[in-house]
């Protein structure tokens, strides 16, 4: 009785064990700011020839970003950038934002009513090492306001820059993002922007997060395995042991012996014994008499 309440109390605290880990763990997440991970770098658009941009200044607890975005020969922007390739100041290669499934960014501006939020993936194609603008940009814009407010967007919404597909020759959007690859992420001037006249984007958190896929199929498999020793257990708990059985099942015969006239093959079908040479034997064993003696003796 002891070794069966011991093995209930250990499925209960595995259970509860997998309930807290499992809630606790279900959903991966990034921040990028106000933690201070991943290297920040001022953004501008000068390796594409353009002549904006970007004064940065970083608290513990506010990126402050005056802009001023002045036409050039390409997508005039500006603003600042994380290196996703550079953590605590070490590197540490490609970021796979394949594992995230949104991207929330509290942010302020000025006169812009949203920022460009931008995630340069290594595209194994096109991309050049160095070469700043061969890397393939997806893009989505999230509104801001002079507010203080969360923008949120989900990574599938992220979509490959236009004017990066006119400069690689492609007519249309070829649908490939390569999230696993990816090595930058950058906050820029989105709509509303006045050229020549600077604006301010204040952010104060930038976070990703998503489903633990990884840790969720595990999980689930640890419960297939719980689940399996729950039914070992409940039927070493509740099933009758060969010697209970049988006692049992003598005692059936011998209340058939005495209180019916069946024959010794009908006693064996009604308890469940195929032969009735066996049943004969245990029974002998569990009342030192033949059926047939105890029969008479109890007449």
């Amino acid at each position: 009785m002891k070794s069966k309440i011991a093995a209930a109390l250990f499925l209960l605290i595995t259970l509860a064990l997998w309930v807290y880990f499992f809630v606790a763990f279900k959903d991966s997440s990034l921040e990028l700011f106000p933690g201070k991970a991943f290297e920040l770098y001022t953004l501008t658009d000068h390796e594409a020839l353009g002549f904006s941009t970007s004064e940065v200044t970083v608290s513990d607890t506010l990126v402050d970003a005056v802009v001023n975005v002045r036409s050039g020969k390409a997508f005039p922007f500006a603003g600042f950038g994380f290196n996703l390739m550079s953590k605590n100041g070490r590197p540490s290669g490609y970021l796979d934002l394949s594992k995230f499934d949104s991207l929330a960014v509290e942010v302020s501006t000025v006169r812009m009513n949203s920022i460009g939020i931008r995630i340069l993936t290594d595209d194994p194609v096109y991309s050049r090492k160095g070469f700043y603008l061969s890397y393939r940009p997806l893009e989505f814009q999230v509104p801001a306001g002079r507010n203080f407010v969360e923008s949120k967007a989900a990574i599938s919404d992220f979509k490959t820059a236009e004017w990066w597909l006119a400069g690689q020759g492609l007519d249309k959007d070829d649908g490939l993002t390569y999230f696993y690859r990816s090595m930058l992420l950058e906050v820029f001037n989105g709509r509303g922007t006045l050229r020549g006249i600077p604006d301010v984007i204040q952010v104060k958190s930038v976070r990703l997060w998503g489903e633990n896929r990884d840790f969720r199929r595990g999980m689930y498999a640890g419960l297939g395995l719980w689940g399996l020793f729950l039914v070992c257990f409940a039927y070493m708990a509740f099933r009758k042991k060969p010697g209970e059985q049988s006692r049992a099942q003598m005692q059936e015969v011998a209340r058939l012996l005495k209180t019916t006239d069946k024959s010794l093959a009908e006693i064996a079908i009604a308890v469940g014994e195929k032969k009735v040479s066996r049943m004969e034997r245990n029974f002998c064993k569990a009342y030192g008499l033949k059926p047939l003696e105890y029969r008479r003796k109890n007449d």
